[in-house]
């Protein structure tokens, strides 16, 4: 059984993809598994990059189900006792997982469920850093970069197929509820710019913040009636960037970040 599983959902992008797998290849741990899902891809030959490593799991969607389906379908393979989740348009730097089960191993905190680190942002066209110095509870942040304990992402249900962007600020409403956060204070992996990135698409992200708001109102709300306040005018600055992206593009809406 592997210690970790890596699952990569793909569409239509074999060159990319195979940039992703080769920097988990290239980690610095080895017991790792890589699972990727095709989500019914038309364009190049995406088996055709991936079926010459022997530790690549390929599965194919029949037709395409979006990133969240993908990704639970990856978790429902993954036989790691930790999970990766990787764009198929980004890297992981070489030691990233052997960072982070590190952290994991030398931690005491039972509650631990979830590593994350620090990221170079290419998204935007302009490269940040992208900190993620987060420990504890952390229940009202958003974190990305994240090793998970797989049976915790399990338990909390995966991903949320109905929504079309924030899927993961979705998952960690959830998972961090009932776990905690740990990080490691280096850059180890990197976003890059893409064709197709839902960053950048704008309707899906007016229905992600509308579904996703709507769907944790009441969870908001228990927190206290000033926490639901703030994600309401949260909610609304949200959309009122998307609206400016989508009428205006996106160059006036990075200048609202």
């Amino acid at each position: 059984m592997p210690e970790i599983s890596v699952v990569i959902p793909s569409f239509n992008r074999p060159e990319l993809l195979e940039r992703a797998v080769k920097s988990v290849l290239n980690q610095t741990f080895h017991d790792v598994e890589i699972i990727v899902v095709d989500d019914a891809s038309g364009e190049g030959d995406i088996l055709s990059r991936v079926e010459k490593y022997s530790n690549v799991k390929y599965l194919r969607n029949e037709t395409n189900r979006g990133a969240c389906y993908s990704r639970n379908r990856g978790i429902s393979e993954a036989k790691g006792r930790y999970i990766n989740f990787l764009d198929d348009d980004d890297i992981l730097f070489p030691e990233k997982l052997e960072k982070q089960l590190y952290c994991f191993k030398n931690n005491r905190d039972p509650s631990l469920g979830m590593v994350t680190c620090h990221a170079n942002d290419e998204r935007s066209g302009t490269l940040i850093v992208k900190q993620n110095k987060v420990k504890g509870d952390v229940h009202r942040q958003l974190i990305e970069t994240m090793l998970f304990k797989t049976e915790y992402v399990k338990e909390i249900g995966g991903f949320d197929e109905k929504l079309q962007s924030s899927h993961e600020y979705d998952l960690l409403i959830r998972f961090t509820e009932k776990y905690t956060v740990d990080y490691v204070d280096e850059v180890l992996t990197k976003e890059f710019r893409s064709i197709n990135q839902i960053s950048t698409n704008f309707d899906k992200k007016i229905h992600g913040a509308k579904y996703l708001y709507k769907k944790h109102d009441e969870r908001f709300k228990s927190v206290g009636i000033l926490f639901w306040l703030k994600m309401k005018l949260k909610l609304w600055f949200l959309l009122f960037r998307y609206y400016v992206g989508k009428i205006f593009g996106e160059k006036f809406y990075r200048k609202l970040l």
